[in-house]
């Protein structure tokens, strides 16, 4: 896939957003079962760079994500 795009996985995950070469990449939500979300930016496959992530409560907390991994919360 490449460009914009949507997938959803049999479990309920569910990805929309931008795809280079089939990856997510550059911005996008992704979408869990349970409610929670992670929206913002994508690189190689993975949450990268600034996003907000979204809990099963509606609650939203900005933060910085390297290689799939949450850095450090700023807000």
């Amino acid at each position: 896939m490449h460009g914009k795009g949507i997938f959803t996985w049999r479990d309920g995950r569910r990805y929309e957003g931008d795809y280079i070469n089939d990856k997510k990449e550059g911005f996008g939500m992704f979408e869990w079962p349970d409610g929670r979300k992670y929206i913002g930016e994508w690189k190689n496959g993975k949450q990268d760079g600034q996003g907000t992530f979204v809990n099963e409560q509606s609650e939203e907390r900005k933060g910085i994500w390297t290689a799939g991994k949450r850095m450090e919360w700023i807000s």
